[in-house]
């Protein structure tokens, strides 16, 4: 309820795996949208579902780029069975959304890296980096980095990519001794699975770490050596090693997605949103009169008179204005409107005239001028409207037994209809145009 735009997304999965919980990286432009103003600035209104009436959404996370042509968002969508396409929607165009963009909702939480290790003997040397040498199983989310160690002094832990020895992340974290503490990361960052990477907490002049004999590591992470440096900076890449010891407790929490090989792909497609239409074969008709409204553009309708047919036959007292509900084969949602007319018709003139039997309302007219005809050979039948002059403003040829005229571009004054059927003249009505 309430939004506007709604986009298809089909997903397809060529892994002999069935996807389960699965979190797609989509790509999208959202400043384009934005710039449509079919988006919020903020991407609050951004949402994703299972099926196009919205009935179930699916969880998200929008990581980065917001209004820019390459947004990344995250959504968790429950199941692609192996070997199959599967098709979502994303919804936007709702000015009233709040934001629902969540990495806890999205993603699988397993917390420390370390399985928080503790006991050890406290110590060491001074102006010192300890840490490990570690390679993700799965991709995993770093969203915070933290210590243990036996001062409670403010300490720099570093996150290196062991490859290229470049700082990955570096965060001051703060806390008590002898308990862990953490510092969310400004921006959360991706390690990628079977890369290799370094975690390091710093010792100053007069701090401290914890150290003794441990492989203790998370189940999703591999543990490789411990890594140090001595007289050396916060910045420092560690190149020494020692196996089977934890040395300073470094750690960070994370969270982790469900991957299959290979990962899924998807296609971004267009609108789905149907474009429903509504008309009437008379738009104005005499009370006591009925008249056809026809919806179109959706495979099944829902008119508010409660009938589910595409056409429809209105008997309305007064101006009624009707609505219907068009579905589309995938399920989704659009209406409209449409106004049927009723007058009075006080002021109708009901001829008879050489045999022919006809009615011409509303006389006088302000603009719209209808014209219903009773027997008339359509084939060889026009009508004319002409002034006092008894020049023609208006002929057409009769192709229905209900036409209407609009009279509101021409002057107030006296003009007269003349019906004819094959060159002659058969009936003349005067009208006042107000």
């Amino acid at each position: 309820s309430g939004y506007t735009f709604a986009k298809s997304i089909t997903v397809s999965n060529s892994s002999a795996i069935t996807a389960v919980n699965y979190q797609i990286r989509l790509t999208i432009n959202t400043q384009i949208l934005i710039a449509a103003s079919q988006m919020q600035a903020n991407g609050n209104d951004i949402r994703f579902g299972k099926t196009c009436n919205g009935s179930t959404l699916y969880k998200y996370w929008i990581e980065s780029g917001i209004n820019t042509p390459t947004t990344v968002i995250w959504v968790k969508i429950d199941t692609i069975l192996s070997g199959t396409d599967r098709t979502f929607f994303m919804f936007h165009g709702n000015s009233g959304a709040v934001a629902s963009s969540s990495i806890p909702l999205v993603f699988s939480y397993a917390g420390s890296s370390t399985d928080s290790v503790s006991g050890g003997t406290s110590g060491g040397s001074i102006n010192s980096q300890r840490g490990f040498r570690f390679s993700p199983n799965v991709d995993i989310l770093v969203t915070s980095l933290g210590k243990n160690e036996p001062n409670g002094t403010d300490r720099y832990v570093t996150l290196f990519d062991n490859t290229s020895t470049s700082i990955i992340a570096q965060q001051q974290v703060s806390g008590p001794l002898g308990v862990y503490s953490y510092s969310a990361l400004p921006n959360p960052i991706w390690l990628t699975h079977g890369a290799q990477y370094v975690i390091q907490l710093y010792q100053g002049a007069t701090d401290g770490y914890y150290y003794g004999s441990s492989t203790q590591i998370d189940s999703r992470l591999t543990l490789f050596d411990m890594k140090y440096c001595n007289s050396c900076t916060q910045n420092t890449f560690p190149t020494n090693t020692l196996a089977g010891m934890h040395y300073g407790y470094a750690d960070f929490l994370f969270y982790y997605r469900n991957m299959v090989s290979p990962e899924p792909t998807y296609v971004l497609g267009s609108s789905v949103i149907p474009i429903i239409t509504a008309i009437t074969n008379n738009s104005l008709i005499c009370l006591g009169g009925s008249s056809t409204l026809t919806a179109s553009g959706a495979s099944s309708y829902a008119w508010n008179t409660g009938s589910t047919n595409s056409v429809i036959v209105v008997t309305p007292t007064s101006t009624t204005t009707y609505s219907v509900v068009g579905q589309s084969s995938i399920g989704c949602l659009a209406s409209t409107i449409i106004t049927q007319s009723v007058s009075i018709c006080a002021s109708v003139n009901s001829i008879s005239q050489g045999g022919l039997q006809y009615n011409i309302f509303p006389n006088p007219t302000s603009g719209i001028l209808n014209i219903d005809l009773e027997n008339i050979n359509e084939r060889n039948s026009k009508i004319q409207i002409t002034n006092v002059m008894g020049q023609i403003i208006i002929s057409e040829n009769i192709n229905s037994k209900h036409l209407s005229f609009n009279m509101q571009s021409f002057s107030a004054g006296i003009y007269f209809v003349k019906i004819i059927e094959n060159d002659h003249i058969i009936a003349t009505q005067k009208i006042v145009k107000q």
